[in-house]
Formats: structure tokens, C-alpha cells, sequence
């Protein structure tokens, strides 16, 4: 439980002395992820009983299998020791985070190949990198902020520029409605060091205003404070109204933008684009390497080789190491990490979501006298500064299981790629047979199994969708898209299950527990060796699955093997067609579970601080969290959930390529304990974490609750602020409601197009015209489909019936294609980083049309010269995905279910283990339910819907900016038609029938005239 991270779950944990709760950060600083694992820690363990050497050894009498505890045989004080094997594993840590040696003269190869050289100058002889210098700010254990020393500050600044007040209203506003987590009102703000402090209050009151605010006030106490925003662009605009107050308030402090040097390129062409030439000269930079290539391309703009030049001379001893990496001589002085420096030195730093919880720094960094190399933000952060406030804080959870999420490419056929594990198998020649010995057995498990899964569905022998082939032979896949989506070892169980142990797919409840058992002693990967026995024609289906992927014969089976998996299931299942679909689904589980496990052991093996080889590297980054060391490296299933992809190619030759992705990690409890346990693993002290959101409770959210308690809240009490609509359009010819959900995709196209005509025609026109005679400043509405195609269509329909097309804008993807949908060239396309821009570059836009999942968040689009939203409306034109058993979706399903409501208890290690069964269970679940939405069980309904609402709230939220109203229509028939029960009033019904009344009671306090709008349109009792 402690190698997990998991140490939150002791009741008695805060009573223990601080030498021993550093001494546990200490211990999870440096150990490594996989010891995180149960699995992995027992098998570990298990390992002592044949080392002499051991301190700890396994009792003699007892069986592998049911050892559950060591002998001590060192003859100390566990504690002393603790402390004596932690200072030669921190030995063995700071030895694998040493700097980069810089390169020197001669020529340097960078890129897979090493295509691209330069030539360094003899001038570059023996340069120093200076690190930038870092020292750990001490802990801080509680902070009090007065709301009148904020008014204090607010009337100081003013009288210094001479400019109103404004903010004293904001803050006037968000303190009479502040309440305490005992409903007592809020005259100043306690905030104590540990786990994380919440604030919850509407859009639109005055949070980032707090944040700035609070931010100053504590960097004018010695107080260093860091700022988490949703996006870069939110931190940028931070950081520079902070510097104006600081300027204005004529202190010596300073604020500085901690951004992913990968994105500096993109930002600094931005600002120019935009004329803003204060933001391009803190963005702009140019890479000194450019000058010195002599052959091949020139560094790329985000991907300048930093620290990956490799000499081009080979070392004489070249079968016993690979080239090191070096790191560039000018890395110290290069205007690229200036950022970074200017961080260091700051008072206050702020940052984006996604960089702090996954960004590194790439420069040396001294931190109390030790230098190391490849530090993460996270741990820059939480040593730097004694306060966290994060706005947003419930979006940065969510986002973690979609960033936790990385693509790595395991094999292609038909076309020329560059594939990591043929690097990795080409880089072995250069370990030492130690360690390649760890290597060799999961690499060539996983590419054989990588390699033959994509020619068997390439070629028709299984397939990852219900394609319901007809004959053998060659399949395109189900959609005709040439991919096959992400696909969960396991999403197909229901098939399984329903034919060969006569579970209903309709059932509301999980199959039993010895249906379960019996189910998972089928597939090789997740039979334990308690498995139990199974009936006669069950383990020769078991027996063909493990000879299915065994290559012990070095021949290929398949169409012997699956002719015998349709004898031995034919009593079971009757009709043909169901019959392949079983044995497929039976096949595609088990390879795709077996190179799941030999995934892992890979991953393992190669990251090893001894294994210096490139494409290990590429491997361990791009399988996330296994690279990024974290304190709570697992969630309560204890490993990574893997998910696969099949892409078609047919240029030059018919051909494909396999990808996989890696969730791990575990989001709800990092967040959690982001000033506790994982504090005390970055910086070895507690930190003040206050986190800020309008939906920071929300239970039943998945992704979003996040599960601490609310210290602050402030009820939605603006009786007429938020209203929700029905705003569905007809259908000119059949008169029935225009319906998008359920469709398919190819359906959805013309729908979709209609949908924007016939809205137009029965709703926005009118709308339109009330807003400009009675609110001509917000004459602006915004649409949302699901998708960047949904979003051109619906202008497509749109610019078809109103008059000027150039009424109408649409946001567009960034880079790579655009929609495919022609539109005229007056219709106003812009990127999401322009958005906030649309009322003062294009006065004549009235309708906005967007992605749901790029606009719910962090958008403010207000009226030019003022601080009220330009929105007035918000039109919900496609019903959210329900995805279930979408990678993230379930990861974030699975956790939370597991971690349920739990507190801390006087039997920590209990409770952990309930959670880890819960987690099997709820995955279990998913997996054997039917996908359809419509066919889900009440609870993962429930769960869909709470998700759904959050999202809802929140892009409601983007027109509330400045006290503005707002109505949010829903426009999809499929939020009206109870024919399926995915109607808005039936969800909703399900989720308030799911609460226990302390939840109820807790939203009616946190959502007031919110939660009452959704109620009344859904025709439910307010008394809930």
C-alpha cells in the first residue's frame, strides 16, 4: 500500500512524526513506478526467498502463492534501516539523473537516423551548462487571507493607476455568497497545507479575479505562489495582468509563464498573427544549431534536438554501448528555455493543466546543491512555491485520463515506418548480456504477437468490429472508415458471455462472481494460478486459446485452431454467424490480452536506467505513465489499461499498421493528495493546494468529482441566470422532430445539415432578431455538435437559409485537413486559440459553431471594452457521446466506482484491497454490458448523464461571464424521445434516484437555480 502511494487511506498517517512522513516522500521519489503494482510487488517479494542477501526472507513452510508476509532477519529498527537502504537507493536515483555531457567540436548526428549533422565549432570546447538553480521552498503550514485585505489591495491598485475599482464588486459578490464547509459566512480564507482545499462557485463570480488576487497578495508576504490555468493562453493572459498590478503596486516581484518549450513555436507564431508583439518577443526564439548544419534538415521548430545529438564517431568498444546522448553546448544560454529561468527567479508562476501534470524540464537543474536532469514541472512546482491555486481543477482531472492516454505505433504491413521495436530490436547488439537477457524474451513475445495480429486481421482471420462477415476471407472493417477505433482487450466480453454461460446482455446487474472466475480462466493472461477447474468443454476452449498464442510449434494455426473453437462451442451456439462471432471474439481477447501482459514486461525491461538505447526511450515516453515517474503510479487495478487500433493504408499496397495506448495512472487521487502524498514525493514537504471550479462536486461524475471535501462554496442563487430549453427543429416533410443521436455516422451527415436549415428557419432567425433589439451587444450565439465535420455541417445548413454567410463562424482544426464540407468563403473560419478574439475581429458574426469538448472550458468571449459575455445563448445541436467503453470513459469508470466515497480508516490495507476488488468488478461490468447506450445498466447510465450535465454546466458557463444570463437549448430530438430512455427527463430521473441524500442535499447546495432549471425541464420535484 505505501509503494503504491496509497498511504492517504491510514487513518493515522497525519499523526505520524515528520521525519517519517518524509521519509515515506523520500522513498516514493525514487522508487520505481512498477513496484506500484501489486502484482509486481509481490512477485518482487516473492524473489526474497532465493537471495542470501536479503534482509527479509519468505516463511519456509508456507507456498508462494499464499505467502502474505516476510521474516525479518537484519536485526534493526525497521525505521533505522528505512533510512540507511533509502540513502543508497537516492544514490542509485541520482545516478541515473545526472546532466547531459555537452557536446564539443566536431560533427553531430540528430533524428531516427542521425540524417541531420552539424558541425561544432573548437570555440565550444569544455562549455559548462549552467543549471538553472532551484531551492525548496520551506513548508508552509496554513495561509490566511482577509477579504479586506483583498478589497485592501484592489483600492491600492486603483488609486495607483488611477483607474476604478472593479473588482470590488467581483469580490463583494463572491464573498456575501461564500460559505464554509459548516454553512457559515466566509470573512477570510483558511487554507492548510496538505491533500487539496476546494472552492466551488458558478462561472462567471469573480474565481480568476480571486486567483490573481490572492496571488500577489501572498508574493508581497514572501508567499512564492504557482497558478495552474486551464490552456497557455489562460496562463499567459494571467501572467501578464499580473505583472500590470505588480507595475502598478511598484513592488520588486515578478511573474513569469512556465510554458512546454514544444509549444513555444506555435505561440509566438500565434501572437504574430494576432499583432501582439509583447507575447511574440516572450514566445520567439531561434535554435543556434540551425547555423552549424552541414547536411540534412534543419531542426524543426518544437522538436530542436536539445538533448539528443549523438557523435558521429563511433566508440571503439561500439558492441558494448550505443552513442550517449549529448546535450547541445548552447542549452544554458538559449533563448528557448528562457522561460524556464525567468521561472525560477519568479514570485509567482503560472502554468497550463497539462504541463504540470505531464511536462519536463529539459534544461540541468541545481536544486538544493544537486544537479539533475530531466526534473518534472509537477516536482519544479511543488519545490518552488508554497502555494497551488489551480482554477479549473475538476477539467485538469478529466483532462488526466485522456493526457495519461499515449499512441505508440507496434507494427505495419504494406507500408515503409519507422517502428520502435525494430529500432529496439536492432539496439541490443549494444547491452551487455545481462541485461539483454531481460530484453530478449518480452521483446520478441511482443513483436511476434504485434506482427501476427495485424496480418490476421488484415487478412480477414479475426476482426475488431461486429463486421457479421458472411464467408471467410478478406473483411473491410464495419464503418468503412479503414480503422477499427480503440479496442479494450475485453470491450466484446458480452458475446462471451451471453452464448457460452447464458448471461442476458440486457441484465442491470454484473455477472456472478463464479461466472466471472470461470470466465477469466479461459484466457491465458488472466488466468491465476487459483483459477478454478473448469467443465470439460471449457478447458478445451481454454487449452485451444493458450496453443492460439503460444508460436511453440513456430507455425501458423489459426484456421486449425479456430475450426476446433467452433466444434467445441457448437452445442453452446447454434446459428453460424453467431458461432464465428464467438470464436472471434474469443481469439481477439486472447491475443490482444497476451500482448497486453508481454506490453507490460517490455516496458518494464527497457526502462531500466542501464538500458541507454533510443527506441527503449521512444517506447517507455510513449506508453506514459511507466516513463513519468509519479506517486501514485497506479489506480486501484494496478497496471496500465491498454487499448489497440488497426489503421487501413492501400497506397502503395493494400497494408495497415497496429497502434496501442496507455492509460495509467491514477487522476482522482493525485488531485486529491496533490498537496500530500505526491508533495511530499516531489518536494518532501506538504504544500497549500486550493483548487477552483463551478463543478468541482458533481458525484457521479466520472471524470470530473473530484474526492476531497468542499471547504468553499457559493450556491447558484441568480434566480433567471441559467435556463434550460427545449429547442428542438422539425422536419419540413415528415413533422416530426430532427433526431442525431443513434444514427450512424454516414446518416448523421445529411441529418446534420438539415438540423442547421431548419433551425435557422424555426428558431435562430427570431432569436437573432429579439437579441439585436433588445440586447445588441450580445447579439451572438453559440452551436455545438461533437465533432469539427459536425460543426461545418451544421454552418452549411445554416449559411443555406440566412442571408449573409458572412453571419456565420466556424471553428476549424488547428492543422491537418480541414472538415470536408464546402462552405462559402465569406463564412468565418477561425482556430480555437482565435475564439476569444470573434466580437472584436468580426463585428458581424452572429452564430458560432464549435466542438462541444473545445468550447465547454475556459473560453471567455466577451463584449469588446467590457467584461460581460458576448454569448447570449448556447445551442446544443448533438447529444454528447456516451462512450463507455472508450479508453478514458472506462479508466475514469473503473477508478472512481473503486475509490467510491471511502475515507481514510484504522485499516488501511483492507480498504485498499476492497478497492482493488471493486475495480475488477466495475471492469468487469463494463466490459460484459452491452454498448448501447440505450441498453446500459441505471447506474453507468446515471454515471453517463452526470458527465453529460458537468458538460453542460460548464459551456452554459461561457455566456455567464460579468453576471450575463444565459439559456442553453437542447436541440437534438434525441434529448426529447423517451422511445429508448436516453431522453434528458429519464436521465435525469436516474441520476437523482442514484444520489443518497447527503448528495442531494449537496448539489441542491452547490447548484441552486442551476440544478433547479435542469429540474424543471425535466419535470421533477425540486424537493430532492
Amino acid at each position: 500500500m505505501v509503494a503504491a502511494g496509497r498511504i492517504d487511506l491510514w487513518r493515522d498517517w497525519a499523526k505520524q512524526p515528520k521525519e517519517t512522513r518524509r521519509l515515506v516522500g523520500r522513498f516514493l521519489r525514487v522508487r520505481p513506478n512498477e513496484i506500484g503494482s501489486h502484482r509486481r510487488f509481490r512477485d518482487m517479494a516473492q524473489t526474497l526467498r532465493s537471495d542470501p542477501d536479503s534482509s527479509y526472507e519468505l516463511p519456509a513452510d508456507v507456498p508462494d502463492s499464499e505467502v502474505r508476509s516476510v521474516v525479518a532477519r537484519h536485526g534493526q529498527h525497521p525505521l533505522d534501516l528505512a533510512a540507511r537502504l533509502m540513502e543508497e537507493a537516492e544514490k542509485k536515483y541520482l545516478e541515473g539523473r545526472r546532466p547531459l555531457p555537452g557536446a564539443g567540436p566536431g560533427r553531430w548526428g540528430f533524428g531516427w537516423r542521425r540524417e541531420s549533422v552539424v558541425e561544432l565549432p573548437v570555440t565550444v570546447k569544455d562549455a559548462v551548462i549552467d543549471p538553472i538553480v532551484l531551492n525548496t521552498t520551506p513548508a508552509v503550514e496554513d495561509v490566511t487571507v482577509t477579504r479586506d485585505a483583498l478589497e485592501g489591495l484592489v483600492k491600492e491598485i486603483s488609486r495607483n493607476t488611477g483607474k476604478p475599482p472593479w473588482r470590488l464588486g467581483v469580490l463583494a459578490k463572491l464573498f456575501d455568497g461564500l460559505r464554509s464547509d459548516e454553512d457559515v459566512p466566509v470573512r477570510k480564507l483558511l487554507l492548510k497545507a496538505g491533500g487539496i482545499r476546494l472552492l466551488n462557485a458558478p462561472t462567471g463570480v469573480g474565481k480568476s479575479v480571486l486567483i490573481g488576487l490572492l496571488a500577489i497578495h501572498l508574493a508581497r508576504a514572501g508567499v512564492p505562489v504557482g497558478i495552474v490555468a486551464g490552456r497557455v493562453d489562460g496562463a499567459t493572459k494571467t501572467t501578464e495582468e499580473i505583472n500590470e498590478d505588480l507595475e502598478a503596486l511598484g513592488v520588486a516581484l515578478r511573474c513569469a509563464t512556465l510554458v512546454s518549450p514544444r509549444r513555444l513555436a506555435e505561440k509566438a507564431a500565434q501572437a504574430a498573427d494576432d499583432g501582439q508583439w509583447n507575447r511574440f518577443d516572450t514566445f520567439g526564439y531561434g535554435c543556434s544549431l540551425a547555423a552549424s548544419v552541414v547536411d540534412g534538415p534543419q531542426p524543426v521548430p518544437k522538436d530542436e534536438p536539445c538533448t539528443i545529438l549523438r557523435s558521429l564517431v563511433e566508440p571503439v568498444d561500439h558492441k558494448r554501448r550505443p552513442a550517449l546522448r549529448h546535450a547541445c553546448p548552447h542549452l544554458g544560454v538559449c533563448d528557448r528555455h528562457r522561460g524556464l529561468r525567468a521561472g525560477a527567479a519568479a514570485d509567482i508562476v503560472v502554468t497550463n493543466h497539462h504541463n504540470l501534470m505531464h511536462g519536463t524540464i529539459p534544461v540541468p537543474v541545481l536544486i538544493d546543491g544537486t544537479v539533475l536532469n530531466r526534473v518534472s514541472v509537477q516536482e519544479f512546482l511543488l519545490r518552488k512555491c508554497a502555494v497551488l491555486l489551480i482554477d479549473e481543477v475538476d477539467h485538469m482531472q478529466s483532462g488526466m485520463f485522456d493526457a495519461g492516454a499515449r499512441q505508440l505505433m507496434l507494427a505495419a504491413s504494406g507500408t515503409a515506418i519507422d517502428l520502435p521495436l525494430v529500432h529496439l530490436d536492432a539496439e541490443r547488439i549494444r547491452l551487455l548480456p545481462a541485461e539483454d537477457r531481460d530484453v530478449v524474451p518480452p521483446l520478441t513475445r511482443t513483436r511476434f504477437l504485434a506482427d501476427q495480429f495485424l496480418n490476421y486481421v488484415l487478412e480477414g482471420e479475426m476482426w475488431l468490429k461486429d463486421a457479421r462477415p458472411q464467408a471467410n476471407g478478406k473483411r473491410r472493417l464495419a464503418d468503412e472508415r479503414g480503422d477499427s477505433g480503440w479496442h479494450l482487450p475485453g470491450s466484446r466480453d458480452a458475446l462471451v458471455l451471453k452464448h457460452l454461460f447464458g448471461i442476458d446482455d440486457a441484465r442491470a446487474e454484473p455477472a456472478p462472481e463464479t461466472v466471472y472466475e470461470q470466465f477469466n480462466a479461459l484466457f491465458p493472461d488472466s488466468r491465476g494460478a487459483q483459477a478454478p477447474l473448469l467443465p470439460e468443454w471449457l478447458r478445451g476452449i481454454a487449452d485451444q486459446l493458450t496453443l492460439a498464442v503460444s508460436n511453440d510449434s513456430a507455425q501458423d494455426q489459426i484456421r486449425e485452431i479456430r475450426h476446433r473453437l467452433h466444434g467445441l462451442v457448437a452445442e453452446q451456439v447454434e446459428h453460424e454467424d453467431d458461432r464465428r462471432e464467438v470464436v472471434n471474439v474469443l481469439l481477439v481477447r486472447t491475443w490482444l490480452g497476451a500482448l497486453h501482459q508481454a506490453l507490460t514486461r517490455l516496458t518494464y525491461a527497457v526502462a531500466a536506467p542501464g538500458a541507454e538505447m533510443p527506441a527503449a526511450r521512444v517506447l517507455a515516453e510513449q506508453l506514459g505513465t511507466v516513463a513519468q515517474h509519479q506517486a501514485i503510479p497506479y489506480g486501484p487495478l494496478g497496471y496500465l489499461l491498454f487499448g489497440f487500433r488497426v489503421d487501413r493504408v492501400d497506397d502503395p499496397q493494400p497494408g495497415g499498421t497496429l497502434s496501442v495506448q496507455a492509460l495509467g495512472g491514477d487522476p482522482h487521487t493525485t488531485i486529491a493528495q496533490l498537496g500530500g502524498t505526491v508533495a511530499l514525493a516531489a518536494a518532501g514537504v506538504e504544500r497549500v493546494v486550493l483548487g477552483l471550479s463551478a463543478t468541482v462536486y458533481f458525484p457521479g461524475a466520472a471524470r470530473e468529482h473530484v474526492r476531497a471535501d468542499i471547504t468553499y462554496s457559493m450556491t447558484d442563487a441568480d434566480r433567471g441566470a441559467f435556463t434550460t430549453l427545449a429547442g428542438e427543429a422539425q422536419d419540413e416533410h415528415s413533422q416530426t422532430t430532427i433526431r442525431i443521436g443513434g444514427l450512424s455516422e454516414s446518416g448523421k451527415t445529411p441529418a446534420i445539415r438539415d438540423l442547421g436549415a431548419r433551425l435557422w428557419d424555426q428558431h435562430l432567425d427570431a432569436h437573432l432578431c429579439y437579441l439585436a433589439a433588445n440586447d445588441k451587444d450580445r447579439e451572438l450565439c453559440m452551436l455545438v455538435g461533437n465533432s469539427y465535420r459536425h460543426a461545418a455541417l451544421l454552418a452549411a445548413g445554416i449559411v443555406s437559409r440566412c442571408a449573409d454567410p458572412g453571419w456565420v463562424a466556424v471553428v476549424v482544426p488547428r492543422s491537418g485537413p480541414p472538415p470536408l464540407t464546402v462552405l462559402p468563403e465569406k463564412v468565418v473560419t477561425l482556430t480555437i486559440d482565435e475564439l476569444e478574439s470573434l466580437p472584436r475581429k468580426h463585428k458581424n458574426v452572429k452564430v458560432c459553431i464549435a466542438p462541444l469538448s473545445l468550447v465547454a472550458r475556459g473560453l471567455n468571449i466577451l463584449v469588446p471594452d467590457d467584461q460581460r459575455s458576448a454569448l447570449a445563448s448556447v445551442w446544443v445541436c448533438v447529444r454528447p457521446p456516451t462512450g463507455i467503453t472508450e479508453s478514458a470513459e472506462l479508466f475514469a469508470s473503473v477508478n472512481a466506482y473503486a475509490l467510491g466515497s471511502d475515507e481514510a480508516s484504522v485499516d488501511p490495507v483492507g480498504m485498499w484491497t476492497m478497492q482493488r476488488t471493486r475495480a475488477f468488478r466495475r471492469l468487469f461490468h463494463i466490459l460484459t454490458s452491452d454498448p448501447r447506450f440505450s441498453r446500459l445498466s441505471r447506474e453507468l447510465k446515471a454515471e453517463a448523464v452526470a458527465g453529460m450535465l458537468v458538460d453542460m454546466i460548464q459551456l452554459a458557463g461561457r455566456a455567464r461571464r460579468g453576471g450575463t444570463s444565459v439559456e442553453l437549448y437542447l436541440v437534438d430530438g434525441a434529448f426529447h424521445d423517451p422511445k429508448h430512455g436516453t431522453d434528458i427527463p429519464g436521465l435525469l430521473r436516474y441520476y437523482i434516484a442514484s444520489l443518497s441524500p447527503s448528495q442531494r442535499r449537496g448539489l441542491e447546495r452547490v447548484y441552486g437555480t442551476t440544478l433547479t432549471s435542469w429540474l424543471d425541464f425535466a419535470g421533477i420535484d425540486k424537493e430532492i
